[in-house]
């Protein structure tokens, strides 16, 4: 799949959704200003974000990410259906530092989703915070709870999991790769078939109206 002339790549929206200080915002921020600050707030409603990305594994792969990331906070849990909305993906993020409160808080936005939900949004599972799990755990703790998530995922349609830390960019940018690189083919031949048929259409149209502009002239200085 190449890309055609100068046709803006195709918008996929993506919504992170996860308890409260799981680090959604600061994993948004590492993917997009490659930057970290531990003293990120807390967002309020849900914080809107794009960024132009290309595969590193597949070049001719381009995609604009619309990001929402949404408050964690259970008080505003009502108004997050509207920000998921139509996305492509849910990551639904959780804290491996704390990893029981975060996989009860993401059985619940995994339950939300299928009930709100077409059968066409994506699930991720994101464990963040891989960093702190890592220095907090021995090799043996980590991989009883790293067990566990697993069979988390195994018992929601086995969903995929990925570790990711905010705070110094391990796994970020693998998780976007992964996200583009799933994405079926048909996403990308579909929407430029329809912008190149759009563009024909408009050269036509603007074709036709210089042609009937031209004529028009050429009947006002007949007789």
């Amino acid at each position: 799949m190449a890309l055609t002339g100068d046709i803006a790549p195709p918008s996929y929206k993506v919504v992170l959704l996860g308890e409260s200080s799981v680090g959604k915002t600061s994993l948004v921020h590492r993917f997009i200003n490659d930057s970290f600050n531990p003293h990120t707030s807390n967002t309020i409603g849900a914080a809107f974000i794009t960024k132009i990305y290309t595969s590193r594994n597949n070049p001719d792969r381009k995609i604009k990410y619309e990001i929402w990331d949404t408050a964690g906070q259970e008080r505003y849990r009502s108004l997050t259906p509207m920000y998921y909305r139509n996305a492509r993906i849910a990551l639904v993020c959780i804290d491996l530092h704390n990893i029981t409160e975060s996989l009860a808080t993401a059985r619940y936005w995994i339950e939300q989703l299928s009930v709100n939900q077409d059968d066409g949004i994506r699930i991720l599972l994101v464990g963040n915070k891989q960093d702190l799990f890592i220095s907090h755990n021995d090799e043996t703790e980590r991989k009883r709870k790293i067990r566990r998530v697993e069979e988390f995922c195994g018992a929601n349609n086995d969903i995929k999991f990925v570790q990711t830390s905010a705070k110094d960019g391990t796994g970020i940018i693998e998780l976007f790769d992964t996200i583009l690189d799933d994405v079926d083919e048909s996403f990308f031949t579909d929407y430029y078939k329809k912008m190149s048929l759009n563009e024909t259409n408009n050269q036509s149209g603007a074709l036709g109206s210089i042609l009937n502009s031209r004529r028009n002239q050429t009947s006002s200085k007949c007789c």
